[in-house]
């Protein structure tokens, strides 16, 4: 059969669709409101000269056998209709939000390319239009997605992705060897109540300074930071919920020569407490419990595990590995901290104002954060299961804690919601 086998790290989330949670990565980009607003044809033009020429987007996923993962084959049309449409919000920045957690609630047909973009109009009372980009899970991580996406941007520029900083052989051997041995030995999550596929999505952000400001003047850092902002806010909004939540961190494991195309990463659980304690308190615990993630050997062994060990073993017991390991069993949430272009951009010629990232939910796990930082702004997205969070709720009292830490962090307002028509 013609085409490139799907490598295992990426099938993993074929195979993690199959439980009902679609898997989408991807981003929403608010514009500046504008009397120059793109057309529709405009759009569909930009995307077929760059985006839909990227190796992944012209390709669709031929039929999988129970023993060989599917592979990447030409896609014999590719239908800008279908795949780049507008939506005209009648609730402002709300209907956006809204069919943002409707996407992610529909998996993607296996027979086309597997992305989606729509522009949406109207999400302000300034009538400032968006761009939302989904892409497989298995086509890109969240880093990968952003780097495609940067082809619809003017100006052109290179993103600062930091690359795998690990050991090399024979040292390397040995890290993944006792990182194996960690990754076997940390136990498994408290249970969750039954949740949803039902998704929500919520928006906050800081000026990227800010954020570094409060981090720097607590001696923690930027991803720290984030991890308990939502420990905390999960406790005021979600007391239902377990009061001790594993976050599994994504860690970076790219090497200067990866492309756009597919999974480089790998996942690092820290296991926080959610139990009202003062904040202060909790960033400490939060910076001792996240120091795993600054000692290689759990990230080269999650990383050897998707990218080698699953490659060698038949595809059902691939199937049977995902569906175990990532769930509710030994995760509640996910948090990726991404970075990057550092510079104003345009699409189609209109200034861009905020951006947030768009992550998938784990199945039966009800969190997963991205943070972007954009041109100086950190724009933290949230993807939520409303029957376990109220991801608005949860948005709404990260953005507060983040107002009152930069009172006592220095001189310097926070980019609000409400500064930024949200």
């Amino acid at each position: 059969m013609n085409g490139t086998v799907v490598a295992s790290a990426d099938a993993f989330f074929l195979h993690i669709e199959r439980m009902g949670a679609a898997q989408h990565v991807g981003g929403v980009v608010v514009l500046e409101p504008t009397d120059q607003r793109p057309t529709l044809d405009e759009v569909r033009a930009l995307v077929a000269r760059d985006f839909a020429r990227l190796p992944r987007m012209h390709q669709r996923l031929a039929l999988p056998t129970r023993w060989r993962r599917p592979r990447w084959v030409e896609a014999e049309h590719v239908d800008l209709d279908w795949h780049v449409i507008e939506h005209r919000s009648t609730a402002g920045y709300a209907g956006l939000l809204r069919l943002i957690g409707d996407l992610a609630e529909q998996p993607m047909p296996r027979d086309r390319p597997l992305w989606r973009i729509v522009l949406v109009r109207d999400v302000g009372p300034d009538g400032a239009d968006a761009l939302v980009v989904l892409v497989h899970h298995a086509i890109a991580d969240g880093i990968g997605t952003v780097l495609h996406a940067m082809s619809l941007f003017e100006p052109r520029v290179s993103i600062a992705v930091p690359t795998d900083p690990g050991p090399r052989r024979p040292a390397r051997a040995a890290a993944i060897a006792a990182g194996l041995a960690q990754l076997a030995t940390d136990g498994t999550a408290k249970p969750l109540p039954g949740g949803s596929l039902c998704r929500d999505f919520a928006t906050a952000d800081v000026r990227f300074d800010v954020v570094r400001r409060i981090a720097a003047a607590r001696g923690v850092r930027v991803t720290d930071l984030l991890i308990a902002l939502l420990a905390d806010g999960v406790h005021a909004v979600s007391p239902g919920l377990p009061r001790t939540m594993r976050f599994s961190v994504t860690i970076m494991v790219r090497t200067p020569d990866s492309a756009a195309e597919g999974n480089a990463t790998a996942a690092v659980i820290v296991e926080v407490p959610v139990d009202g304690r003062p904040f202060d308190e909790l960033l400490a615990e939060v910076a001792t419990r996240t120091g795993r993630l600054r000692r290689p050997t759990r990230a080269l062994a999650s990383r050897f595990v998707m990218a080698i060990g699953l490659r060698v073993v038949p595809e059902p017991f691939a199937e049977w590995f995902a569906r175990t390991v990532y769930g509710p069993r030994f995760l509640h949430a996910v948090v990726s901290n991404m970075p990057g272009p550092t510079v104003p951009m345009t699409f189609a010629r209109v200034p861009h104002r905020t951006a947030y990232p768009i992550l998938p939910l784990v199945p039966g796990t009800p969190l997963a954060v991205g943070a972007l930082s954009w041109s100086g702004v950190l724009g933290i997205g949230l993807a939520t299961d409303p029957a376990l969070i109220d991801g608005t709720a949860l948005a709404a009292h990260v953005q507060r804690t983040l107002r009152k830490l930069s009172a006592g962090s220095g001189p310097g307002p926070l980019e609000g919601q409400e500064e930024a028509g949200a």
